[in-house]
């Protein structure tokens, strides 16, 4: 299950706060919630239709999980859970929100790690007009419909990406939500020739309008998208040109290799690389597409959407116009004249031990960890578990937890040796260990489907020593893969 938290500075009894709560049961279908996530509370529902995503499990009620949950102690909730700090996730979208406004981008926030309209918001932020996001699943998409709705109803316009290329199983239930939307609330990704074939099947009752798609390209990361250079862009153009059911928006890359890197300047360098091979592929598509200038000074402009957290949050290093990074701001300055430049990521709002061990954001960061690149305090997700038993006669100290790879993933970081990393909660002045400094503390060393084997690293002088039944909270490697 998730839960949101706000602390209010008890350490020892953590109680979570009914203005920030957001409970998902782990073994509810989130998409079911839309329906009941359409009350009075959220939206004036009587205004807006109720869309009802299509489920075969229960919904809880939002009064219900906070007639359960508000007011209780965090320790005595039952673990596993997700534990997100509203503090800092709202911390780290004020940020991101603040960096691509200065640098006059676009943002397209995705919502895949955390799934709930709570962090969405935060995300979206308050005074966007251009309501923009990517989402991973299509029940992602039909869980936000509401919300979506009550931003029309503002006078916002509303656009979100469904980010894996078009499948026809997925037309269905996009279309339903693109009619309770309007036409263009939903873009799909295209990169083959074949997709432009199975839009323009769609009909209109089965999809209103006329279909916006971006063409994902590949940068490197050797996932989804078509290459640059490649007779199969060329194919897609020329396919796209033709159709009379789509619309290019524009064209998305991923680059999900800048994961490796390890300090702003590399993390800048993937950026630049990124954009630059977004515009050279966006150059040959329109020459492909044959395509010209326009004398319209109004004209929209292609979008090039960009990022991964690495590189995304690495912009935020270019604000200063400090002479190492003066080449970034030119260059996304230049491009964003001729095409409109938009970033993407989606872990930034929590972050994890994967995105502290990238160390891309600036020196100087916005949080109680002032003075260095990124740090503990930056990270708003932990993993709440239950110590189940302890071995002190192991080789080293060892405990077991009731939460495997079902809960944590099995995704491995870079900078240490482990699957997580145990925090000092509930306590501030326990060890925690620290792959950038001392390597001393409780690590999730060994993980199988539903265990944990928890491994003290480091000297035995700072043990912090566990009990049966005791309650920890854990960084996770992959907060995407945790908040699933």
């Amino acid at each position: 299950m998730a839960v949101t938290e706000n602390i209010r500075k008890h350490f020892h009894d953590v109680y979570i706060d009914e203005a920030v709560v957001n409970v998902v049961t782990e073994d509810l279908n989130i998409a079911s919630r839309a329906a009941s996530m359409a009350d009075p509370e959220h939206h004036d529902a009587a205004d807006q239709p109720v869309f009802h995503a299509p489920s075969f499990y229960p919904s809880p009620l939002v009064a219900a999980l906070r007639e359960h949950y508000v007011g209780r102690a965090l320790k005595d909730v039952q673990a596993p859970a997700v534990v997100i700090d509203a503090a800092v996730a709202r911390r780290n979208c004020k940020l991101m929100l603040e960096t691509t406004r200065k640098l006059g981008v676009g943002f397209r926030p995705h919502v895949k790690t955390h799934k709930t309209t709570e962090l969405t918001k935060l995300q979206v932020g308050e005074d966007t007009q251009d309501v923009k996001l990517v989402a991973s699943t299509v029940s992602e998409i039909e869980h936000l419909v509401p919300y979506l709705q009550a931003c029309k109803g503002e006078g916002r316009s509303i656009n979100i990406i469904y980010g894996l290329p078009v499948s026809a199983s997925s037309i269905p239930r996009l279309g339903a939500v693109v009619r309770q939307l309007g036409e263009g609330s939903v873009s799909l990704f295209v990169d083959h020739k074949d997709h432009v074939a199975l839009l323009d099947s769609v009909t209109n009752e089965a999809w209103p309008g006329k279909t916006p798609v971006f063409v994902k390209v590949d940068v490197g990361y050797h996932r989804a998208g078509v290459a640059v250079g490649s007779g199969q862009l060329a194919d897609l153009a020329y396919a796209l040109n033709a159709s009379q059911r789509v619309k290019v928006t524009g064209l998305y890359a991923h680059m999900g290799h800048s994961y490796a890197v390890s300090s702003p300047a590399e993390a800048l360098k993937a950026f630049s690389g990124e954009l630059q091979g977004l515009e050279e592929a966006a150059i040959e598509f329109l020459k492909c597409a044959g395509a010209v200038a326009s004398k319209d000074p109004d004209a929209p402009k292609m979008v090039l959407s960009l990022g991964a957290t690495p590189t995304t949050t690495s912009t935020q290093n270019i604000l200063d116009d400090s002479e190492g990074t003066k080449e970034y701001r030119e260059l996304l300055e230049r491009v964003n004249r001729s095409f409109e430049v938009e970033l993407h990521a989606g872990v930034y709002a929590v972050l994890d031990m994967q995105q502290l061990a990238t160390r891309a954001r600036p020196a100087q960061a916005s949080s109680e960890s002032a003075g260095s690149m990124l740090s503990f305090a930056d990270l708003g997700l932990r993993t709440l578990v239950e110590v189940t038993s302890v071995y002190d006669d192991r080789g080293k100290p060892e405990a077991m937890m009731a939460a495997g790879s079902i809960v944590l993933g099995r995704e491995p970081c870079k900078s240490y040796d482990g699957w997580g990393v145990v925090s000092s909660w509930p306590e501030k002045q326990n060890q925690v260990y620290d792959p950038e400094a001392e390597r001393t503390g409780w690590v999730v060393g060994r993980i199988s489907q539903e265990h944990g084997v928890l491994t003290w690293e480091g000297s035995a002088d700072k043990i912090r020593r566990l009990q049966v039944g005791e309650k920890l909270m854990i960084y996770p490697n992959h907060a995407c893969m945790n908040g699933r």
